[in-house]
């Protein structure tokens, strides 16, 4: 990984950046649709998530910082592309896809599934990239721009456009 202090510094910059690209996707919601927003983001999405985990497997990796620095810098893409598309405007779909009948429920059960995969993961991932462990590093970009790409298909044919 990185040294310490660049690793400080990169995860304040992932936290700006994220910020930035929500802000910005207040504006995107104005202009263009829900639909295309979330299908682009996620297709760009699993191509960075790919591209991530091609990079881990280059040969000699550990001997290379600079191959490090290239997957930091796509994963500070990655969370602007993700606070700009799929971040936010997944609540704004959830909210207006509901019927208003059901629609408190039906935030409640997308706002629980979602944090009971975030539990999941926050338990997983530190297993998966630790060295003592299963030791993906950015190997896990398969598995994410898997899932990216799982998601983007399932989108394409499910979610409608609501502008």
């Amino acid at each position: 990984g990185l040294p310490t202090d660049d690793a400080f510094s990169m995860g304040v910059g992932f936290l700006a950046l994220g910020f930035l690209g929500t802000c910005l996707s207040w504006i995107l919601l104005i202009h263009i649709g829900r639909r295309k927003i979330y299908n682009t983001g996620l297709a760009v999405l699993a191509t960075l998530q790919i591209v991530i985990g091609i990079i881990d497997c280059a040969p000699n990796y550990s001997s290379r910082p600079g191959l490090t620095w290239a997957q930091s810098v796509l994963m500070l893409i990655w969370n602007f592309i993700y606070g700009m598309s799929i971040g936010p405007i997944c609540f704004v779909i959830i909210c207006e896809a509901s019927a208003t009948r059901v629609r408190s429920k039906t935030i409640a059960i997308a706002t629980a599934s979602q944090a009971t995969a975030g539990i999941v993961m926050t338990v997983a991932i530190p297993y998966m990239i630790n060295p003592d462990q299963a030791n993906l590093r950015g190997k896990l970009g398969f598995f994410f721009g898997g899932l990216a790409a799982i998601s983007f298909v399932w989108a394409w044919f499910r979610v409608p456009e609501f502008k």
